[in-house]
């Protein structure tokens, strides 16, 4: 239980005058651009969660490194949990850098991977309060919001879907097959059942089907495998920012013409080919409605 006079207190610090200057000039422009330094993380987090309490909009911050970005989510979390329980605010996002470059022939850690895919789906669909990326993260070109909005697909009882379809989907974006279902990112089709670990779930879901129909979803337990929990819907995430297709891996295997690129097979570093196919143009900032976007730090930004 948070301590209404907790609370109160670090609602008060909204109250300083210049940080209501600051809000009223953001709120003239309905986006700008500012810079953030000298402050603790902190106090930066205590004051970012504010500043999004009194416009209702969009805030991106740009860090030095994934690691001050990383912090700097986890204590706006807290500031959330704290100053927001119950308000139905969105979270706070972290959309990281990767850790290979282009050229290298590597692919990104997976980690990354979904938590790119992840959180660039949900700035695409305006399920964003405050996002946080570091320099390199912000420097790579995106596809436009469509795009994204497309990879996670949310089931609902009674909708139609084929079963091989939904497998389809899945594996498109980064999803695996396997049997029995025990981590995140893993799928299983039994007769009538599709079990499924979503990205960012606690439990995976046994989607239930007679013919084409989602006849019923249930939450379990992957240790037990049994069913804990009856559910409305089921949102699943995305594992990858691009569709990984038979279609797309070919088409890349023909455009590069390397002997160790099989056509229609994965291999490291597809994902840096795409813009070979389908040049990028967008970047983080266009994926929102009119942001705010705040400068971590300028002169550490300068070296980063």
């Amino acid at each position: 239980m948070i301590n209404p006079g907790v609370r109160d207190q670090f609602q008060s610090l909204g109250r300083h005058a210049a940080f209501q200057e600051l809000t009223r000039r953001l709120e003239r422009e309905r986006s700008g651009r500012s810079q953030l330094g000298g402050l603790t993380p902190t106090a930066k987090a205590l004051y970012l969660t504010l500043l999004w309490q009194s416009l209702q909009q969009p805030v991106l911050i740009i860090t030095d490194t994934n690691r001050t970005a990383e912090i700097l989510v986890e204590l706006i979390q807290t500031f959330f949990d704290l100053l927001l329980s119950g308000q139905g605010a969105p979270p706070p996002i972290l959309i990281p850098a990767l850790d290979v470059l282009p050229g290298q022939s590597l692919s990104p850690h997976t980690e990354l991977k979904e938590q790119r895919a992840v959180g660039l789906y949900r700035l695409a669909s305006g399920k964003c309060s405050i996002a946080v990326t570091p320099v390199a993260g912000a420097l790579l070109r995106t596809e436009d919001a469509n795009s994204y909005r497309q990879l996670a697909l949310t089931l609902r009882t009674d909708d139609e879907i084929a079963m091989d379809d939904l497998a389809a989907h899945l594996e498109s974006i980064g999803y695996e097959r396997r049997e029995p279902v025990e981590m995140e990112g893993e799928f299983s089709i039994r007769g009538g059942i599709f079990d499924v670990f979503p990205a960012e779930a606690h439990k995976p879901v046994r989607i239930e089907f007679f013919g084409d129909s989602v006849e019923s979803l249930r939450r379990f337990e992957p240790e037990t495998q049994r069913s804990v929990l009856k559910v409305d819907e089921c949102t699943l995430l995305p594992l990858e920012e691009t569709p990984r297709t038979r279609t797309l891996l070919r088409e890349l295997a023909e455009k590069l013409e390397r002997d160790d690129v099989v056509p229609g097979e994965l291999f490291p570093g597809w994902e840096f080919a795409i813009p070979l196919l389908r040049p990028r143009q967008g970047t983080i900032e266009t994926l929102l409605d009119n942001p705010v976007l705040i400068w971590d730090e300028p002169e550490a930004l300068k070296v980063a």
